[in-house]
């Protein structure tokens, strides 16, 4: 996408990040962010500076972002957003690249994400595939992997 780079999230970048998230989130609800449920992750310091926090950057402000958990058998995707004006442009589909890239780069075998169930498609487009649904903090997700191996093509 023309315009976007990636980048590393910075702390100062908190406030705005969690708003964006509250933003992607309120897509799914018609716009209404007081409809988005209660449990909307709120980055922090330390996630920016240990799941390799990264942004989608377009005039030196975020559109996207996402963050990866180091797990002992798999690579996990955090948190993936891409901010509501820029959902269907291009933006997920480059901060995937990304990801994928970082998630090899990192050695990982395995890719994983508790994926909303309104983001399954997106991330079945990506190459994942659906395994089970489970609920984790009152949300309902369903659990997706991938094989970096075959992400990464």
């Amino acid at each position: 996408m023309e315009g976007v780079s990636i980048r590393p999230a910075r702390p100062a970048e908190l406030p705005f990040l969690d708003a964006l998230i509250l933003r992607s989130k309120s897509h799914w609800t018609g716009g209404r962010a007081e409809d988005v449920p209660a449990v909307t992750p709120k980055l922090t310091q330390a996630d920016i500076a240990t799941r390799h926090a990264t942004v989608a950057d377009r005039g030196g402000a975020p559109i996207g972002l996402y963050t990866l958990n180091e797990h002992e058998d798999y690579l996990g995707i955090g948190l993936f957003f891409v901010d509501r004006p820029f959902i269907g442009t291009g933006v997920g589909r480059l901060l995937w690249g990304d990801l994928v890239r970082r998630a090899a780069a990192l050695g990982a075998r395995v890719l994983g994400v508790g994926a909303e169930p309104r983001a399954e498609g997106f991330y079945l487009r990506m190459g994942m595939v659906g395994r089970n649904e489970t609920v984790h903090k009152g949300e309902r997700l369903i659990w997706m992997t991938g094989d970096i191996a075959e992400l990464v093509r």
